[in-house]
């Protein structure tokens, strides 16, 4: 008879587990389908945390795509959305939502695992932006031929950042201050130039100068892939075109509205990130 009410009670509790299990999935899975213009991570180790952490700083959404398990209590304490499986897969990529999703970031542990979430990201959504890193140098020819917009070699951007900050450390202060917003004073953000947009056709300094609110015009990134640098009040702003813009935020949303028509949506980032 204690036999029977032992096993009974083992059966309850798996059969429980199992439905925790299920609903729990079932709600994640849910919530996934409700995501659009959303960037997905595919590798949740250091690089990929790091990731996530500055995502969620910017309010930005994102799904995690992770092969590990055991990184998967991480990812619900940190109530990050998830997929459990392999990014190389394509229908753990379309579970994160691949086809409504704006950009994919892919930083699994090996060049060959980048490879192939890049070459099924690309055929699943060929506008997808991917960004991908490269822990040898001669992967990334290999990751912009399979699909990658771009490629970073943490060993090249790391050693590049640690002799610019020997080299020119108030710059470097500086850079960190905009860029990830340690202060708020100013924040740097970038504006694309779409077929609707007032400024399209026009040249800044013509009916649209920002500077008159107090955002500054540092760089026009052309739909050809050249950067503008100088004489950026005379140029014929295109369709495709990106502006890169530095103001205080409030400037900041009343000059996306001036150049887009619409409503501001860039990456305020809030004084605190989660640990």
């Amino acid at each position: 008879m204690v036999a029977l009410w032992g096993v009974s009670l083992l059966i309850e509790a798996m059969v429980s587990g199992e439905l925790v299990y299920y609903w729990g999935t079932r709600r994640m899975e849910q919530r996934i389908t409700k995501q659009s213009n959303h960037y997905i991570i595919c590798g949740f180790g250091r690089m990929g945390q790091e990731i996530a952490r500055q995502l969620t700083r910017a309010k930005q959404p994102f799904v995690v795509v992770e092969h590990n398990t055991a990184q998967v209590p991480m990812l619900e304490s940190f109530g990050y959305l998830h997929v459990q499986g392999d990014a190389r897969e394509d229908d753990q990529l379309i579970r994160a939502g691949i086809k409504r999703a704006k950009g994919l970031i892919a930083v699994a542990a090996s060049d060959e695992e980048n490879v192939y979430i890049t070459l099924s990201a690309r055929v699943l959504n060929p506008h997808l932006y991917i960004v991908t890193r490269s822990s040898q140098p001669q992967g990334e020819t290999k990751l912009l031929h399979a699909g990658a917009n771009r490629v970073f070699s943490p060993y090249i951007v790391g050693g590049r950042r640690l002799a610019q900050a020997i080299l020119r450390p108030s710059v470097v202060e500086f850079l960190d201050t905009v860029i990830h917003g340690e202060h708020m004073d100013l924040v740097l953000e970038e504006v694309k130039v779409e077929a609707d947009s007032p400024i399209a056709g026009q040249a800044m300094g013509e009916h649209t100068d920002v500077e008159r609110l107090g955002v500054h015009l540092l760089g026009i990134a052309r739909r050809d892939g050249h950067m503008l640098m100088r004489d950026l009040n005379s140029y014929a702003i295109q369709q495709g075109d990106t502006l890169i813009l530095l103001g205080d935020p409030q400037a900041m949303k009343a000059a996306i509205i001036r150049l887009t028509g619409k409503a501001a949506t860039f990456n305020e980032l809030p004084e605190e990130a989660p640990a």
